[in-house]
């Protein structure tokens, strides 16, 4: 089997939209499950998109071979407006507006954090093939 259709077994990913507690923002997340084997592996390039606000890892409490990569984009309100406008209406916006980075304050990444750690792990075993 090739090195990428290894990565492809190990590797599992879900994204959702999330709304955190004591936060008037929306992020979009994206999880990926990465087992160990891969983490010893030269796979790291499965990571080059870096189109993300925030990242930190999981750990599997069920699996201590298998971890999981979190990351987390700020959809500030203006972008969401645009979204949809453009799905509803058919109103043209900015697509680079979907690439710009956006600082999040350290209470924001905290708070975020603190949260996905709390409700991702029931997406994980819904998750799992």
């Amino acid at each position: 089997m090739s090195d990428i259709g290894s990565v492809q077994n190990q590797l599992v990913e879900f994204n959702l939209f999330y709304q955190p507690q004591n936060d008037n923002d929306i992020y979009h997340i994206t999880c990926r499950k990465i087992t160990q084997d891969h983490l010893q592996g030269t796979g790291n390039s499965i990571f080059l998109d870096d189109n993300y606000d925030y990242e930190f890892f999981i750990e599997n409490l069920d699996d201590s071979t298998t971890m999981f990569h979190v990351t987390c984009k700020l959809l500030p309100n203006s972008l969401i407006l645009n979204i949809l406008n453009k799905e509803i209406y058919g109103f043209d916006f900015d697509i680079t507006e979907l690439r710009r980075r956006n600082s999040l304050t350290l209470h924001q990444k905290l708070n975020l954090e603190r949260n996905l750690r709390q409700i991702l792990p029931s997406y994980f075993s819904t998750s799992n093939p």
